[in-house]
């Protein structure tokens, strides 16, 4: 019998209070003497759990049993049902999987009497293309949990692109972005992948051979940030009104101050990287950079290569 089944099983009994066999056998998908056994196995590991015979009979869970309310405030309940149902975003979009969601949500949802759904979180992007999202984390997360290798295609930043195969050890979501920490077996050392440019993502089987690397007890109390090895600039600019949304949308300003004009100048830093004034030239006439010289000169350089493309 499946464990998550037995607390599946004793969840509903501590809800309904009262449930018949028969209910129960069609909602599992097992016979109705499967249902008694694992009525008894509930007994067995002393939950108080028992059979009423005769008309309106069926399976019971004592009145006085319950979880305990003193462990959990309704406030941290609530916070635990907000998280799982936040996270259920990004289950795959597997029939199982979402079934198993299913009754993971139902069961916490009866650790609370307050209104759990204030909160809705979806990490794909709005494009339909971008939907695959879900099946990628899901195929990670079970990579993550079963220690098993991932292989696939990656992007760098530097416009290239290398196979790869990693032992994954967490996702970390970090500046509107996913990516993969693991041991990259290429580099022999830890890395971040962003979840967008990795591409034919496959688990395979890990070698008898290797050992799966971890991360160390002393390692994991550390904070890791993704671009702390990144040079960061601090740029001022000044960008239009109309613009100026996708702009701090993209860069977190230290500074926003309005003009007369209705053009606002801005503060803000960014990772030293060759897409940088790429970035930045896309804005077009809407942004102009003040400072630093060597940002304005590219951004300058690369307006005149660009145009004469056009010549």
């Amino acid at each position: 019998m499946q464990i998550d089944e037995l607390f599946e099983l004793a969840y509903i009994l501590i809800d309904k209070k009262q449930v018949t066999a028969k209910e129960m056998s069609a909602r599992f998908g097992v016979s109705v003497r499967t249902i008694y056994r694992w009525v008894e196995a509930l007994s067995a590991s002393g939950i108080p759990v028992y059979a009423v015979q005769g008309r309106g009979g069926g399976i019971a869970i004592s009145e006085k049993y319950a979880l305990d309310k003193t462990v959990l405030t309704e406030e941290e309940r609530l916070a635990i049902v907000s998280s799982v149902k936040a996270l259920s975003k990004l289950s795959g979009s597997q029939k199982a999987a979402l079934s198993a969601n299913a009754r993971a949500v139902e069961k916490i949802s009866n650790l609370t009497s307050s209104e759990a759904d204030w909160l809705e979180v979806d990490f794909a992007p709005w494009s339909p293309e971008g939907q695959g999202v879900r099946e990628l984390f899901a195929t990670l997360r079970d990579s993550i949990l079963k220690k098993q290798q991932v292989e696939f295609d990656y992007f760098s930043s530097d416009g290239k692109k290398a196979g790869r195969v990693v032992h994954p050890w967490k996702l970390v979501y970090r500046g509107q972005a996913w990516y993969l920490l693991g041991w990259c077996t290429e580099r022999k050392t830890e890395r971040y992948f962003k979840l967008s440019r990795m591409l034919n993502v496959k688990k395979t089987v890990r070698p008898a051979d290797i050992t799966f690397k971890s991360i160390h007890s002393s390692d994991s109390q550390k904070t890791v940030e993704v671009n702390s090895e990144k040079k960061l600039i601090q740029i001022e600019a000044r960008v239009s009104s109309k613009m100026a949304f996708y702009l701090l949308d993209t860069f977190a300003c230290s500074k926003v101050e309005p003009n007369p004009d209705e053009s606002i100048n801005v503060t803000f830093s960014a990772p030293d990287e060759s897409w940088l004034c790429g970035l930045l030239l896309s804005f077009g006439a809407e942004l102009k950079i003040i400072s630093p010289k060597e940002i304005k000169e590219k951004i300058i350089q690369m307006a005149k290569e660009t145009f004469s493309q056009y010549e």
